[in-house]
C-alpha cells in the first residue's frame, strides 16, 4: 500500500529522478510531439553559431560576447536553455541595473553541461548549471518547463558540441529572483534559522527544486526541536529517502490555506494524498489532534508557511491507536480507549495486527444515550468489540462473512455495490486508514455485543437470519413482544432452512406463518446447558418442541447450529431447519 502511494505521489508531483533513464516525448508550444535534430555533422554549427543564425536569440548573442563567454559556448559540450528575445524583453527595466558579473551569473545559470535531448528527460529532474545553482526541469506531454514557468517553445536544436532549447522567460539565480519575486518557501525557511533539519531532508531527498519552484504551497514546518523529538524515537538511518519524501509531502497542501480560511474543523488532502485533520479554535491550531501550529501565515512567494511543533507522521509509519488520534470526528473514542491503558498498550503494540471499526462522534452520542449508565466494564466490552486481530481491508471482504472480534463475539459484515455494513446496523463511511499495525474503517454507528440487545437484535445482525427478521418485522405485535421486556428462547431457522420451507409449503397464510413463527419462540430463557434428551417445551403458540440430544442437539427435526446468543432479554439458538408445530404434520 505505502509503495503504491508513493508510486504515484512520484508521477504526481514529479519528484526528482536524479537520472535521465525514464524517456518522455517532448512537444513544442503547440503541443506537438517533435523529433531532435539529426547528430550534427562536421562542418555544422558549434553552439555560438547555430544562435547567431537566429535572429530570435540576437540579444542572447550580443550577452555572450559582451560577457566573454564566445570560447566557453563554441567549444565545450553544453545544452543551453536559451531565452529568446521576447524572454529578454520581459525583464528589459532590470537588465540596465545588473553589472557585467550579475549578467554572467544569470546567463550561466542558463547553462548546463553535456548533450540533454528532450527525449532523454524523465517527468522531472535537477539539473546543475555552471553558474552553480540547480534548475528544476520537467517534462510531459504538455512540453517542457524549467523552474516551474519558463517553457521550451523550440526543443533539440542541435549543435556541434550540444543543444539548445529556446525558453519564453529569463529564468534568475536565487539572490536575483528573490530581489525580483520574493523569497520561496525554501528561502524563508532558511532566513528563519531554525528549520535546518527540514531543509537537510529536503535536500537529501531531492525535493528543494519542488518547493522552490513550484506551487503554490501551504506547508506545514516543523521546527529542529520538532524533529530532534522524533529522531529520540525513531532512527532516521532507518527510513528510505522514498519514505522521508513521503513523510515531507505528508506537511504539504496544494494551494494558499492561510489562517484566516480555516474552519474549526476541516480534514485537508495533502500532497503525500492521505488527509491530514486541522482543529482551530480560541487556543490555537492543532493538526493530527498533536502538533501545534505555533507561528501562522509566515508569506513566501509561492506559498505560505505554518511553523509546526511536532512531525506529522502519515498512517503508514502510526498504529491504529494513532490513527484514531489524528482525526477529530473519532474523539469520543479516543477519550473511552484513552481511559483504559491497558486497551491503548495492545492496539499500539507495533508487532499485532487489528481492525478497528471506528464509530464516529455523532454513533457515540446516540449510543450512549441510548444505553446510559454504562459500567466501566460494559464500555470496555463494547470497545473490544469493535476490533479484529487481524487487518482486513475493504478489498478483502467478500459479498457476507462472520468474524470474531477481540471481544470473542463475532460480527457481521456485508457488501452490497461496494457499501460495507456491519451487523445490519452500521455502515463503514471511510475505509482503509493502514498504520503500521492494522487498519481503521470510520463506521456510522456503534456496535453492540448480544449482551447489550434483545433477541431481536441479535437476530438482525446476521445476514443468515435475514427472512427470520423479515417475516418478523412484517408481525409488529410480534417485533414488539421480543423486542421488549421479558425472557424467551429463540430458535432461528437460517434463510437456506426458510427457503427449502417455502418451498414445500407455498399456499401458508398469513395466520399460518404468524403460528410458525410463534411455535419457534418460548416464554423463558433456556441456555443450552439446560436442555436434556426428550425434554419438551411449550412455545408461544400453544404447542410443544421435543428436544433431542445424540450426538448434538435437535428441536424436533431441526440441528441446532449455532447454539447460545445471550441477549438482554433472551437467548437465540440456531437451528437448519423451520420447525412445524405438531398440528400441521399430524
Amino acid at each position: 500500500m505505502l509503495k503504491y502511494k508513493l508510486s504515484r505521489l512520484i508521477i504526481l508531483l514529479m519528484l526528482p529522478l536524479f537520472s535521465l533513464s525514464m524517456i518522455t516525448a517532448c512537444s513544442d508550444d503547440n503541443g506537438t510531439s517533435v523529433t531532435p535534430d539529426p547528430d550534427p555533422q562536421p562542418g555544422d554549427p558549434n553552439l555560438v553559431e547555430l544562435a547567431q543564425s537566429d535572429e530570435n536569440f540576437s540579444i542572447l548573442v550580443d550577452l555572450v560576447v559582451e560577457l566573454g563567454l564566445v570560447d566557453v559556448l563554441a567549444t565545450e559540450e553544453l545544452t543551453v536553455f536559451a531565452p529568446t528575445n521576447a524572454a529578454f524583453e520581459k525583464i528589459s527595466d532590470i537588465i540596465p541595473t545588473l553589472t557585467n558579473e550579475d549578467l554572467t551569473e544569470i546567463v550561466t545559470y542558463h547553462v548546463t553541461g553535456g548533450t540533454i535531448l528532450s527525449n532523454q528527460l524523465g517527468s522531472s529532474q535537477d539539473v546543475e548549471m555552471l553558474q552553480g545553482e540547480k534548475t528544476l526541469v520537467t517534462a510531459s506531454a504538455a512540453g517542457v518547463q524549467v523552474n516551474g514557468f519558463a517553457n521550451v517553445v523550440q526543443a533539440d536544436l542541435r549543435a556541434t558540441n550540444g543543444v539548445i532549447h529556446a525558453i519564453d522567460e529569463v529564468i534568475l539565480p536565487t539572490a536575483y529572483r528573490v530581489a525580483v519575486q520574493g523569497p520561496s518557501l525554501v528561502e524563508v525557511a532558511q532566513e528563519a534559522g531554525n528549520f535546518e533539519t527540514l531543509l537537510a531532508l529536503t535536500e537529501q531527498v531531492g525535493l528543494t527544486t519542488t518547493l522552490q519552484f513550484l506551487g503554490p504551497f501551504t506547508a506545514f514546518a516543523p521546527t529542529d526541536e520538532a524533529f530532534d523529538n522524533l529522531f529520540s524515537v525513531v532512527n532516521p538511518s532507518g527510513l528510505t529517502n522514498e519514505q522521508i519524501g513521503f513523510i515531507l509531502f505528508y506537511h504539504v497542501l496544494f494551494g494558499e490555506v492561510p489562517s484566516s480560511a480555516l474552519e474549526p474543523t476541516q480534514a485537508v488532502p495533502t500532497a503525500a494524498e492521505e488527509l491530514i485533520y486541522i482543529t482551530a479554535g480560541a487556543e490555537g491550531v492543532t493538526v493530527n489532534g498533536a502538533a501545534q501550529v505555533i507561528a501562522a501565515d509566515v508569506d513566501a512567494s509561492n506559498g505560505v508557511i505554518h511553523v509546526i511543533d511536532t512531525v506529522l507522521l502519515p498512517n503508514a509509519f502510526s498504529p491504529v491507536t494513532s490513527i484514531v488520534q489524528k482525526n477529530f470526528d473519532l474523539s469520543t473514542l479516543l477519550a473511552l480507549v484513552a481511559e483504559r491503558p491497558a486497551v491503548v498498550e495492545a492496539l499500539s503494540d507495533p508487532n499485532g495486527e487489528f481492525t478497528v471499526f471506528a464509530p464516529n462522534n455523532d454513533a457515540f452520542a446516540d449510543a450512549l444515550a441510548d444505553n446510559p449508565g454504562l459500567t466501566d466494564e460494559q464500555v470496555t466490552e463494547i470497545l473490544a468489540y469493535h476490533v479484529l486481530v487481524a487487518q482486513v481491508l475493504s478489498g478483502d471482504l467478500g459479498e457476507a462473512q462472520t468474524v470474531e472480534t477481540l471481544s470473542g463475539e463475532a460480527i457481521y459484515v456485508t457488501v452490497d455495490n461496494g457499501s460495507v455494513n456491519i451487523n445490519n446496523s452500521a455502515a463503514v463511511v471511510e475505509a482503509d486508514f493502514v498504520g503500521n499495525n492494522g487498519a481503521v474503517h470510520v463506521i456510522d454507528g456503534v456496535l453492540l455485543p448480544n449482551a447489550f440487545t434483545p433477541v431481536t437484535g441479535i437476530v438482525a445482525k446476521n445476514y443468515n437470519l435475514s427472512t427470520l427478521l423479515s417475516l418478523v418485522a412484517e408481525r409488529e405485535d410480534i417485533l414488539n413482544l421480543l423486542a421488549g421486556d421479558g425472557e424467551f428462547t429463540v430458535f432461528a431457522p437460517t434463510n437456506e432452512a426458510f427457503d427449502a420451507a417455502l418451498e414445500a409449503f407455498p399456499d401458508l397464510t398469513e395466520e399460518q406463518i404468524t403460528e410458525i413463527l410463534t411455535y419457534h419462540v418460548i416464554g423463558a430463557q433456556v441456555l443450552s446447558s439446560d436442555l436434556a434428551d426428550g425434554q419438551t417445551a411449550e412455545t408461544l403458540q400453544g404447542e410443544e418442541i421435543t428436544v433431542s440430544i445424540n450426538g448434538g442437539v435437535q428441536i424436533n427435526n431441526a440441528n441446532v447450529i449455532a447454539a447460545d446468543l445471550i441477549g438482554t432479554n433472551g437467548v437465540v439458538h440456531i437451528i437448519d431447519a423451520v420447525i412445524l408445530p405438531p398440528s400441521y404434520t399430524e
